[in-house]
């Protein structure tokens, strides 16, 4: 993800921000832009948000696990984890680098008087964020000068199989990995992670980890049945506004219902003429992910697309498809210009790290980091991840198969359909599952795995 450019963005009482410092005494031109940026309607399951971004892990049977946990404590203290958000965009999840003045205590785990070590550093964060990393790793070893870190910026998907690879060979080595919150799962269900659950207590010993985060790792505990990577970089979705258009169509206040929302949508509709609600409906990731929160939201289970919830989702998405922006068919994580460009007024979900503000042409007001505030809301509001199983890129294709028949071609689908069109879904995942030959690994496919899928038990991590 990119790193966060905050400009003017109004988001008022919604966030509980100081107004003198939202409303700059600078006057503007007739043809500036408002945007405005708000977590967004909640639904049945109040206002959980789906967390994006990183965890950390130590791969197992590392050599020296305190040397590697070591490490990991340093890149959760409060205030590396600010500087993480300064430098790309990433939420903190460390209440204490909210604070004036963050921490910087690491707590011990490896004694400056134990052997030189070496760990090696894997990390898919971009490579844009290269040199600001290797400045964190290098302060890194002049605190800890008996712990050499080597670095590689690779794939999430490289990650998993160099480690794949290294836990295969004889000889073994220390492996932290900053990975995408998806990609972690595999290497968790071949059973290449180390469990983390007595050391974790000590990796945070000096953090003050915020509620949701922490809620999170227990719930790990209960799903996973034992923790094997902490959230480490944070982002989370949000709805952004061309509130000028809003205001210009007769809006007054952001949506806070899913009845306010078709309500306004239906305005926009009016007023412009054309569908004024994008949408990540690209295809593949970006569309089952944009469609993971909404289900979430309406109560429902992603995973198995045809419970109550996901149903009552998709009717809803149906029933606004009429509304959506033109756009949306091609939109996903890093699209968003045309709110300048008055494609659209309203970005429904879009991830902060992906916005680069300044390419809409806005002023830069730097007083206040509202984005940084308004996912900080969400973020306490509630959050999930997506259950990280391996077979998570064939449900995206199954999930899109779905968006494509009830949203794209909602004018030659029926309402009445749509609970059959899900049913059909969970059919194909299911059969994908029971049918997929995993010998080497029978805990991931074949008809028990199907037996379970059916029966619900993969689902949201959620707090």
């Amino acid at each position: 993800m990119l790193v966060v450019v905050i400009v003017v963005i109004l988001v008022g009482s919604f966030i509980g921000l100081d107004h003198s410092k939202l409303f700059p005494s600078t006057s503007t031109s007739s043809t500036s832009q408002v945007l405005y940026v708000y977590p967004g309607v909640s639904g049945s399951s109040n206002s959980n948000h789906l967390l994006g971004g990183c965890v950390i892990a130590i791969a197992n049977n590392s050599p020296n696990m305190h040397a590697s946990e070591q490490l990991v404590a340093y890149l959760l203290t409060p205030s590396i984890q600010k500087s993480f958000e300064v430098n790309t965009g990433f939420i903190p999840v460390d209440q204490g680098a909210y604070n004036a003045t963050q921490s910087k205590s690491v707590p011990t785990i490896y004694s400056s008087t134990s052997p030189t070590v070496t760990v090696t550093y894997y990390t898919s964060m971009s490579t844009a964020d290269e040199s600001y990393i290797n400045s964190v790793i290098e302060s890194f070893e002049t605190a800890y000068p008996n712990i050499h870190v080597s670095t590689s910026y690779v794939s999430a998907t490289s990650i998993v199989s160099a480690v794949q690879a290294e836990q295969s060979s004889s000889a073994k080595s220390n492996i932290v990995m900053t990975i995408d919150n998806l990609d972690v799962g595999t290497l968790f269900y071949e059973g290449y992670l180390a469990n983390l659950t007595s050391a974790t207590s000590r990796i945070t010993a000096d953090a003050g980890v915020l509620s949701s985060i922490s809620s999170l790792n227990s719930y790990e505990t209960h799903v996973f049945g034992g923790i094997y990577f902490l959230t480490q970089l944070v982002n989370i979705p949000l709805v952004w506004m061309d509130w000028s258009a809003m205001t210009g169509a007769g809006i007054t206040t952001a949506p806070t219902t899913y009845t306010q929302l078709f309500s306004d949508a239906k305005t926009l509709y009016d007023k412009y003429g054309v569908g004024e609600v994008n949408f990540q409906g690209h295809g593949g990731a970006s569309t089952a992910t944009e469609l993971y929160q909404w289900m979430v939201q309406f109560g429902g289970n992603p995973m198995v697309f045809n419970d109550s919830g996901d149903i009552h989702a998709m009717e809803y998405l149906y029933n606004l498809s009429p509304y959506l922006s033109p756009d949306y068919t091609t939109s996903y994580w890093a699209t968003y210009t045309g709110l300048a460009s008055n494609s659209y007024s309203m970005m429904y979900y879009q991830w902060p790290g992906s916005v680069n503000l300044t390419a809409l042409s806005m002023k830069p007001y730097n007083s206040t980091d509202t984005a940084l505030n308004a996912s900080l809301s969400a973020i306490k509001g509630g959050v999930f991840l997506r259950d990280p199983v391996v077979w998570i890129n064939q449900w995206q294709e199954y999930m899109d198969n779905a968006f494509t028949a009830i949203v794209v071609d909602h004018s030659t689908t029926s309402y009445s359909s749509i609970p059959s069109i899900l049913a059909s879904e969970n059919s194909a995942m299911y059969n994908y599952l029971y049918n997929t030959n995993s010998s080497a690994y029978p805990t991931l496919y074949g008809p028990n795995v199907a037996k379970e899928y059916e029966n619900g038990y993969f689902k949201p991590v959620s707090v």
